[in-house]
């Protein structure tokens, strides 16, 4: 066979494994975990906490005013008003969460102007009508529309979990501890689909659980103390996941992807990212069958949109509406998306021109 002839069976063998996979990639979702890619940088109204109502905008704080996108992804921000009697100070609020029903606002007030005065509100959000609790907190996450579950400390370690019942009085707060002796300062909190609680040591003092360290701890664990049960001891129970960052901003994407930001700077090396961990992983390390490896892409893979800082400190948020999923510097976020089907039909029907000129 000529040297012509061999060329051209390699053309048209090429040229048939593009069109299989043309053909494949119609058929077949992306995976989120390998194919997350940066679409758009933005900028919140001010440096800040932000969430995802449930029709996909975002909504976020400027002080104690809220605002909300006017539509999805439009990125233009308009204020829903300013909430009663708030006590936040210049550093802004610790956290802000919608209720699973789109309902209500949990806001965090991260201490107040002079860092002694911790409340968490609960708001409705068509009038902003609510009350302010005063319970300690770090983080928070809603699990179902009563319970607000907060991680927080008192001041220092051991930190601990509570579950705030959100219909109870203010003025006598229903809060019960469901996981405690977190060796170390908080971290944060979420829960999975099967409403395994996940929460970790947001800066190793007393261990023996480190910086980073992300456990996970059943509900038949942790909701017996919502009524009245023993709380679980981290050090001593629960499943270990990873160990990442500070695990902070911890939450999941569609696909079972763990988010974990935050950073842990006087522990070396983590920092300046953020993390995701496989959603395989995740089932493993539950199963009993071994953490997540830090140091392996194919379990953790890590994201530093902002390369030109070598100190950032990533805020994750995911937004189930548009699949994005969110890293905040500041009051600048990236955005990444998985390329949806068409996008990648595009980039292989180019390769396939490509190669038939090849041809000619």
């Amino acid at each position: 066979m000529s040297r012509e002839c061999q060329e051209r069976e390699l053309w048209i063998g090429l040229l048939c494994l593009v069109m299989s996979a043309a053909v494949g990639v119609g058929s077949a979702e992306a995976d989120a975990f390998t194919d997350y890619g940066l679409t758009e940088t933005f900028s919140l109204p001010a440096s800040g906490v932000f969430d995802v109502l449930g029709d996909g905008r975002l909504v976020t704080l400027v002080g104690a005013n809220i605002y909300a996108e006017s539509e999805v992804g439009s990125r233009s921000f308009s204020s829903l008003g300013t909430l009663a009697s708030a006590d936040i100070g210049s550093y802004g609020a610790a956290f802000l969460r919608i209720s699973p029903d789109g309902t209500r606002i949990a806001v965090g007030n991260n201490g107040g102007e002079l860092w002694n005065n911790y409340q968490v509100g609960i708001f409705d959000l068509g009038d902003l009508s609510g009350n302010w609790f005063d319970v300690n907190h770090y983080d928070a996450e809603w699990t179902g529309n009563t319970y607000l579950a907060l991680t927080a400390g008192a001041d220092g370690p051991p930190s601990v979990v509570t579950a705030l019942d959100t219909y109870s009085d203010p003025s006598s707060p229903d809060n019960p501890t469901v996981v405690t002796n977190i060796g170390g300062y908080s971290g944060g909190i979420t829960f999975d689909a099967m409403g395994n609680l996940y929460t970790g040591n947001g800066y190793d003092d007393d261990g023996p659980s480190d910086t980073g360290w992300i456990k996970a701890f059943e509900p038949a664990d942790w909701r017996p103390d919502l009524t009245g049960g023993v709380p679980v001891d981290f050090e001593e129970e629960g499943t270990l996941i990873a160990d990442l960052l500070s695990a902070a901003s911890l939450g999941f994407d569609a696909e079972g992807n763990l988010h974990v930001g935050g950073g842990d700077y006087l522990g070396g090396a983590e920092q300046d990212n953020a993390a995701l961990v496989c959603s395989t992983v995740v089932a493993r390390a539950l199963a009993g069958n071994g953490q997540a490896n830090p140091a392996d892409p194919f379990e953790v893979r890590r994201f530093d949109p902002d390369t030109a800082n070598l100190y950032n400190y990533y805020d994750v948020n995911y937004n189930n509406f548009t699949g994005e999923l969110y890293f905040r510097e500041g009051a600048t976020v990236y955005s990444y998306v998985v390329p949806e089907p068409a996008s990648l039909m595009l980039v292989l029907a180019g390769m396939t021109i490509i190669l038939c000129r090849r041809m000619r």
